[in-house]
């Protein structure tokens, strides 16, 4: 038997698998027209919208699960007629108001036994946490319709689990999710809510990290506000929310002297400083400086916080200079080709003294800053000399080279007059 094929018969074959591969990745979808009554007449309706919600859902995490139009409307999808399918008699509940749609979402979401048939680590509490939150609060109270609620931020038919990059609460699309409606002056209109976060958070260092670097690990608006349970922070409740992040600096805070100045005029606490949505990288001017010190805001020039300010800052400079100078020596020596790896280490702990340093100023207190600054400070003199020793050997080897090369030009020179003065007295070399 031949079992060589042409080159015909070979792309017969391709042509069936591929048309194998199309048939049964649309079987979902075929078989649902099949056996839906909703999906049947919803895509024969000249309506754009009736074929764009039914592609949507289609598409969404609840079809891909087995979950069927009567799962949430009721009604009978066997059903021919659309009367029959649509009968109050067999559970047909139709679409809810959207004030009742977190109730209506929550019959399942909320349901722990029912969920666990479908992923046994998904959260039941989204319902009561929404309840808590300022959208639900105010849905509560006054029926609001703007308010936002499940379908706001997740779509209808077409919803996408969360970690779809397509879904409106995938880590990278929150910020604009969020945007549709507190970045719109009109829809927000009457509400004592600003309408600049956005923009604010793009200018961000969190909204750089996560916008244009996708660093998922960054706070999106749901990192600082919450999710379903999202309101605004308490005063008191600012450092905790950003303690999530920076433990280090809100352990540092609290023992300061500022955490009980902060409780007692019901300051937000690291947003005093640090700002909201329009946070910035910090730099030392932030500290102190004769135009940008954040610390004048409060304190006069001649308190005592403000000392506390200068020598701060001071301390810092201090370490800062002494870990140029040592960097500077160190890249000229290896400039000249010499080993630097035992100084660049020394300057790598200094700077990571230098992040220390910074960090302490959250306790506000001078000498814990300026015990740091100090350790730094002795490792990059450290590097400082080390680098230094190493220049001078260069210098050494250098003008040893040169003797070495001044001493064989001179002895060439005198044994070429002693050639020559031995060729001019009639003398000969013969070399056998």
């Amino acid at each position: 038997m031949n079992l060589k094929l042409n080159f015909s018969a070979r792309k017969l074959i391709c042509f069936c698998l591929f048309t194998i591969l199309i048939l049964a990745g649309n079987t979902d979808r075929t078989f649902a027209q099949q056996t839906s009554s909703c999906i049947s007449c919803h895509l024969e309706e000249v309506d754009d919208d009736h074929t764009e919600l039914v592609e949507s859902f289609m598409g969404g995490v609840h079809q891909k699960r087995g979950i069927s139009c009567v799962d949430c409307h009721g009604g009978d999808a066997s059903a021919e007629d659309m009367d029959d399918a649509m009968d109050p008699d067999a559970g047909y509940n139709g679409a809810p108001e959207r004030k009742d749609i977190p109730e209506f979402c929550a019959r399942c979401h909320a349901d722990p036994g029912y969920m666990r048939g479908f992923n046994p680590n998904l959260s039941t509490d989204q319902y009561s946490k929404y309840l808590i939150s300022g959208h639900g609060r105010l849905l509560k109270k006054s029926g609001d319709k703007k308010v936002a609620v499940c379908t706001s931020c997740h779509g209808v038919h077409g919803i996408l689990a969360s970690n779809d990059p397509l879904s409106p609460t995938f880590t990278l699309n929150v910020p604009y999710t969020c945007a549709n409606c507190h970045s719109d002056s009109v829809y927000m209109a009457g509400r004592d809510i600003p309408v600049t976060q956005l923009q604010e958070y793009e200018s961000s260092v969190h909204g750089q990290a996560l916008l244009q670097k996708g660093d998922r690990a960054a706070p999106s608006c749901a990192g600082c506000h919450g999710s379903h349970e999202a309101r605004r922070p308490e005063p008191s409740g600012v450092a905790n929310t950003c303690a999530q992040c920076h433990n280090y600096v809100r352990e540092l805070f609290v023992s300061s002297p500022h955490k009980a100045a902060h409780e007692k005029h019901g300051y937000p606490e690291c947003e005093v400083c640090h700002g909201n949505h329009a946070i910035v990288k910090p730099t030392d001017d932030l500290l102190y400086s004769s135009s940008a010190g954040i610390c004048a805001d409060c304190h006069e020039n001649d308190s005592d916080g403000m000392r506390a300010a200068k020598e701060m800052r001071s301390s810092i400079d201090f370490l800062k200079a002494h870990i140029d100078s040592a960097r500077n020596v160190i890249e000229l020596v290896r400039f000249y080709g010499m080993d630097t790896d035992d100084p660049e280490y020394q300057i790598r702990q200094a700077k990571n003294k230098l992040v220390q340093s910074r960090a302490l100023i959250h306790t506000f207190s001078p000498e814990k800053v300026a015990a740091v600054t100090q350790e730094g400070s002795l490792l990059a003199q450290e590097a400082n000399a080390f680098g230094q020793d190493l220049l001078k050997q260069y210098g050494f080897r250098r003008k040893g080279f040169i003797f070495s090369v001044i001493v064989i030009l001179a002895l060439s020179f005198l044994l070429t007059i002693k050639i020559r003065s031995l060729n001019n007295n009639g003398d000969s070399i013969q070399i056998d």
